[in-house]
């Protein structure tokens, strides 16, 4: 079906052509800069006239005017760049805000600071815990804020058909959301279910296939060390991009394969300088590759950076700092058909350019050693200096009613001790951790020394509801649901002494992670999470805590706060014995994720990904 097109949108369009042909008046004219041209990858000394949000005009020095510090439009504000670089704004082609443990105008406010003004937001994470109504408050939070975020409906709720999670969405709940909320779900997020993409699953492809009703029609992809036919089957499926690359070769085989391939620089996951050799030896591969963080955590968003931090990265790896520029915005615009075809101006973007969006940074220099100057969403000034200027709207009726739905989602079994005591028997499977990347490896020891047990405690009822019926054996105590709603297992890696850390945040179904050198303080630490957050015992007290009410995933306060709760809980961690490159909260949620490699935790117990079947 043809766009139709309406008054107000011809009306837009006629006043911008207006201004670009000099008839009428600029609302803003950028003067004096240096525009980051990510079109031929250089930087010319040029004007900007920006009109309704949108850039109008761009004029360059010597070609279009004689001087750019002099404005070509009357405009109601001329801003003057002193010599400044002037760039488009940042978009994350992939991330989960509830990972940052804020809500979705908290999380805005902190990503424009950076320059970051648009978010590919995949929210599989609260749709795990809380169903489509968590998914309906992502997007109505985010409404109040002067950022772009895009979501993606989550494509695999649970994570695997025999997950453990706090709600289930088929191919035929996603119509009816997107029947009851038309415009508001921008392409089909993350496909993690890659056995049911293999096999042709026919209910995973209905899923893929409800992309078609997106606005953009895409589909992200999540498809580690996928290779061969595996990768083709994949590929012919329609996905999009992939931001699990963790290897140069993997890498390559994607982008042969169609694929656009998104280079991961977050806090648990470290990609970026495994994957930047890939441009430095041949810079045009840097059109089909954008920039992702996946999960940050507001410690580091507000101390280095996001996209930012990653186009830091990038130019210390050897990538021209223009072209990081250009992977940061206008490659992540192709992915998602941000900067061709007919629509509205204000979704184009990715770019300093007539008709696009007016999401525009003022950059003191290429280094990215510290957040923009001045970060623009369309037109209007929201940040400067790292600081956020703009204005967040109160709270609706509707946001306020959907939040209460995302509290009191913890629902724990009774536990005791012995729960928690279990021997190791030699040459189990056994989780080993590598620091930096989200995949494990496999180990098979003849002896305990340097493990630590691992636990995942169901925490939506299931566990509550044996328990009540008396079934299979399920007491007071919380042994008779081991191998059943509770997994039982050992890691190595994660050097925690005399302590214990316990989370409701363990990807994707977020049920309680916990681990531990001894189960005393495993089970304080799981008695203490309450309604949600991570807790961390050590020498039998708990240390520190960060309280996650809102689905057990995010806080009520503000990026700040949570930040500062983070810096004390690395703090009590590191004291405790884990120590860097390990990070003690984001390299531990990970651990139960059954779609990563090579081996999870899951409530049955220990789970091979490679094979898809639980271990021993």
């Amino acid at each position: 079906m043809g766009k139709e097109t309406s008054m107000d949108t011809v009306q837009a369009m006629r006043e911008l052509i207006d201004v670009a042909e000099g008839r009428a008046r600029a609302d803003a004219v950028f003067v004096n800069v240096q525009i980051v041209d990510v079109y031929q990858l250089r930087v010319a000394r040029g004007q900007v006239a920006v009109k309704n949000g949108c850039i109008a005009a761009v004029l360059f020095e010597g070609r279009d005017c004689e001087d750019a510090s002099v404005p070509a439009w009357d405009a109601d504000q001329v801003i003057d760049g002193e010599g400044r670089y002037l760039a488009p704004g940042f978009i994350d082609g992939h991330l989960h805000i509830e990972s940052s443990n804020i809500r979705p105008a908290e999380y805005a406010r902190m990503a424009l600071a950076r320059g970051t003004t648009t978010a590919i937001a995949d929210s599989h994470e609260i749709a795990n815990v809380c169903g489509l109504a968590g998914l309906e408050f992502m997007i109505e939070d985010a409404r109040r804020t002067p950022g772009s975020i895009k979501f993606m409906m989550p494509s695999c709720v649970p994570a695997l058909p025999d997950e453990q999670a706090g709600a289930v969405i088929s191919a035929a709940d996603m119509h009816a959301f997107m029947d009851e909320h038309p415009g508001d779900i921008f392409g089909l997020g993350e496909m993690m279910n890659l056995p049911g993409v293999y096999f042709a699953d026919e209910e995973t492809c209905s899923r893929i296939d409800v992309a078609g009703r997106t606005v953009s029609g895409q589909v992200d992809g999540h498809a580690p060390l996928a290779a061969g036919k595996d990768l083709n089957a994949y590929t012919a499926a329609g996905i999009i991009a992939d931001h699990e690359n963790t290897r140069a070769d993997e890498a390559l085989d994607k982008l042969s394969r169609g694929m656009y391939t998104m280079l991961r620089e977050g806090t648990c996951s470290h990609d970026l300088a495994q994957l930047a050799p890939i441009i430095v030896e041949n810079p045009a591969l840097a059109r089909r590759c954008c920039f992702a963080t996946d999960d940050r955590a507001p410690s580091d968003a507000l101390r280095i950076g996001m996209i930012d931090n990653a186009c830091r990265m990038a130019v210390e790896a050897g990538i021209d700092p223009v072209v990081a520029i250009s992977m940061a915005t206008l490659s992540a615009a192709d992915v998602f058909g941000f900067d061709h075809g007919y629509r509205d101006p204000l979704e184009r973007r990715g770019a300093v350019a007539p008709g696009k969006r007016a999401d525009l940074l003022l950059l003191d220099d290429l280094t990215f050693a510290s957040a923009p100057h001045c970060v623009y969403a369309a037109g209007a000034l929201v940040a400067q200096d790292g600081t956020f200027v703009g204005e967040i709207a109160p709270a609706s009726p509707r946001v306020v009613e959907l939040e209460a739905k995302l509290h009191g989602s913890v629902q724990m079994p009774e536990l005791s001790l012995d729960v928690f005591s279990y021997p190791f028997e030699a040459g189990e499977a056994v989780i080993d951790v590598i620091p930096g990347l989200a995949v494990t490896g496999i180990a098979r020891p003849d002896t305990s020394e340097g493990l630590r047990r691992i636990m995942l405690v169901e925490r939506y009822g299931r566990g509550v509801a044996a328990q009540a019926a008396g079934a299979d054996g399920a007491g007071a105590a919380g042994t008779g649901l081991a191998g059943k709603h509770i997994g039982q297992g050992w890691v190595r890696g994660f050097t925690i002494e005399n302590g214990a850390i316990a989370s409701t945040i363990g990807h994707d179904s977020h049920n309680i992670c916990v681990v531990g050198d001894n189960p005393e303080d495993m089970f304080t630490a799981v008695q203490a999470v309450g309604q949600g957050g991570f807790v961390l015992v050590h020498n039998g007290e708990v240390t520190a805590k960060i309280d996650l009410p809102l689905g057990g995933l995010m806080s009520d306060g503000t990026a700040e706060e949570v930040a500062a709760q983070h810096d004390l809980f690395m703090t009590e961690a590191r004291d405790a014995g884990i120590q860097p490159p390990l990070d003690p909260i984001m390299g531990m949620i990970f651990l139960p994720l059954p779609v990563i490699p090579t081996l999870r935790i899951r409530p049955e117990g220990m789970f091979d990904v490679t094979t898809f079947s639980f271990v021993k």
